[in-house]
């Protein structure tokens, strides 16, 4: 049985931010990597982001590119994209070089990559069609929700909770999209360790979100010390349905996570735990995650993206993802 753990003042003193961010942050990358995988796998889009975030850095490192082809109808030519090996991706997702290789080659198949004895590329042809650039407004939108929830927590500095200036003509949605690849990264190289697979820490990531659902922020150091006298207990059926994973897939790997003690059957459903000698983990990781999180809207704040979604009613037509 896990051991009861005393959280509440593990995070002070900005236990109540660390409490709201790590909420808001599990949502958005739950959704984030919804819309992502559009009707596939959650596997194929958390490879090609991270290619593309290999492939972009030059463009991120200099200003001026990062304007150019920050907007939603321009994307960087194939001669600015940096190759990355295969092996670096798998090292960076922590995944086996062999998954990332065959996964890799089905990318390439269906036109999403291209391979040269340099490394792979994510090609600019792959990144302007209609159907690449609704996914980029999606999450976009939703990265807009985030931000929301977060100044509405007053978990943002002062300075990047709202800005005066006037947005930019045109949301610079790509280069958004780059800096929230960038921290969707980020986050998975820290989520993915703690169980050693990356869909498994998906399922206990919504389960936690499940569990959690009906309980206040103030709630959740109670829940984190006895999950199973708080949390709400779900269905595999109904996570199931949550994650778009069939029945299978999701008790597979919840039987990996009972095994690690990362949950538990009870008689209503199943309950997300996180053992006593992983808590000074997660703690580091919340904390980590606030950090994360204000470098990510200083970001996207230098972009003057935070002024186009401080400003009321801003809209923009349709075509400017197509």
């Amino acid at each position: 049985m896990t051991e009861s753990v005393d959280v509440s003042v593990s995070l002070s003193p900005e236990g109540p931010h660390v409490w709201a961010t790590t909420r808001a942050s599990l949502a958005y990358i739950r959704d984030t990597a919804q819309i992502s995988r559009g009707d596939g796998d959650l596997l194929d889009p958390l490879i090609f982001t991270a290619i593309l975030d290999a492939n972009m850095v030059p463009v991120n490192r200099d200003p001026e590119l990062q304007v150019l082809y920050g907007g939603a109808e321009i994307s960087a030519p194939d001669d600015l994209r940096r190759p990355v090996s295969i092996n670096a991706v798998a090292q960076s997702l922590r995944l086996p070089f062999e998954t990332v290789r065959r996964r890799v080659s089905g990318l390439v198949r269906r036109g999403s990559c291209i391979v040269d004895p340099r490394g792979v590329v994510v090609p600019n042809a792959a990144v302007t069609s209609p159907a690449y650039g609704a996914i980029q407004r999606a999450r976009y939108d939703r990265a807009r929700g985030f931000y929301q929830t977060l100044t509405a927590a007053g978990v943002l500095p002062a300075n990047g909770s709202a800005d005066t200036r006037a947005p930019t003509a045109q949301p610079l949605i790509r280069a958004a999209n780059r800096a929230l690849s960038a921290y969707m990264l980020r986050a998975c190289n820290d989520l993915i360790p703690l169980t050693d697979d990356a869909l498994s820490s998906l399922i206990l990531l919504d389960l936690t979100l499940e569990n959690t659902a009906a309980l206040s922020t103030a709630d959740l150091p109670a829940w984190a010390a006895d999950p199973a006298r708080f949390a709400r207990p779900i269905r595999i059926a109904a996570l199931s349905k949550s994650l778009r994973f069939s029945p299978e897939t999701t008790r597979r790997h919840l039987l990996g996570l009972e095994a690690a003690g990362f949950c538990r059957r009870v008689d209503e459903g199943l309950v997300a735990l996180a053992p006593s000698p992983v808590w000074p983990e997660l703690a580091r990781l919340m904390a980590a995650n606030l950090a994360n999180v204000h470098r990510l809207f200083a970001a996207l704040r230098q972009l003057e993206v935070l002024a186009a979604w401080d400003t009321p009613d801003a809209t923009w037509p349709a075509a400017v993802v197509a």
